[in-house]
């Protein structure tokens, strides 16, 4: 895909109001959901996600850009889809939607360098736009990270609102960072530092009663095989991008189950 600094300005443009007309946290009602996770600049697995998953909504759990070599080109593609079909594709915030991240992981450099040095403003607008979760059929949680510590539920991350180019809320950094931990109850300190925390079974099984649903949906870790449960089922971690040496993996979700399939396989 060749890109020119005229159209990205213009899709981004084009997003702009749709995204910005979203709630911080999506209440989503659909029969099926294909789930995606990390994409990080993995163009392969967004088309073949956008172009063989023909029913139902699609969900990406943000991290589009940053390690990748089609950053920008991913970027654009998801935000092309989410022009062309509003509803029915949804663009979460990842922890690497971020000018922080972008700073240290390769996307501020990629689009200064081939886009020109005053561009990468253009993203950062889009950023703060983005939804930071949702939840599907009042049941399943869908967010980047995982459980924040000082949320009570899912809609008190909804009540911080959406964020600027960075993650000014602790509650919804810990939303897009957190991990979660078999064999930990409540929290504990994170490896990767700053307000990150991990979070344990009963965190989780809190977190959900009081949102009402059963099950939490996320990304943010790559994991062997490209989907993984715990907590007995109560949460699923899917990871998308062909690049961290495993299969890209896809959560489909339809009336009271959750599988999983293969990117390439679709």
């Amino acid at each position: 895909m060749s890109l020119s600094l005229s159209h990205v300005r213009r899709i981004v443009e084009e997003a702009l109001p749709i995204l910005s007309a979203e709630k911080p946290v999506l209440e989503i009602d659909a029969k099926g959901a294909a789930v995606v996770g990390d994409t990080h600049g993995d163009l392969e697995t967004s088309e073949l996600v956008l172009e063989r998953v023909g029913r139902g909504v699609i969900v990406f759990l943000g991290d589009y850009v940053d390690r990748g070599p089609y950053q920008i080109e991913n970027m654009v593609r998801l935000l092309e889809a989410k022009i062309s079909e509003p509803d029915r594709i949804l663009l979460l915030r990842g922890n690497h939607e971020t000018r922080e991240m972008n700073m240290y992981y390769g996307f501020y450099d990629a689009v200064s360098r081939r886009l020109g040095s005053g561009a990468y403003g253009i993203f950062t607008r889009l950023y703060s736009t983005l939804p930071i979760a949702g939840v599907l059929n009042r049941s399943v949680i869908l967010v980047h990270g995982g459980v924040p510590e000082a949320a009570a539920s899912i809609w008190d991350v909804a009540s911080r609102g959406k964020q600027g180019e960075d993650l000014e809320d602790e509650v919804v950094f810990q939303a897009l960072w957190n991990d979660p931990r078999e064999g930990l109850e409540w929290f504990g300190p994170s490896p990767r530092g700053g307000y990150a925390r991990v979070f344990g079974r009963r965190a989780l099984e809190k977190f959900l009663e009081a949102s009402g649903c059963g099950v939490l949906v996320r990304s943010h870790e790559p994991v062997a095989g490209g989907f993984e449960a715990l907590f007995d089922g109560k949460l699923y971690t899917v990871f998308s991008c062909r690049f961290y040496g495993i299969k890209p993996a896809v959560a489909e979700i339809g009336a009271g189950s959750i599988g999983f399939r293969y990117v390439d396989e679709l």
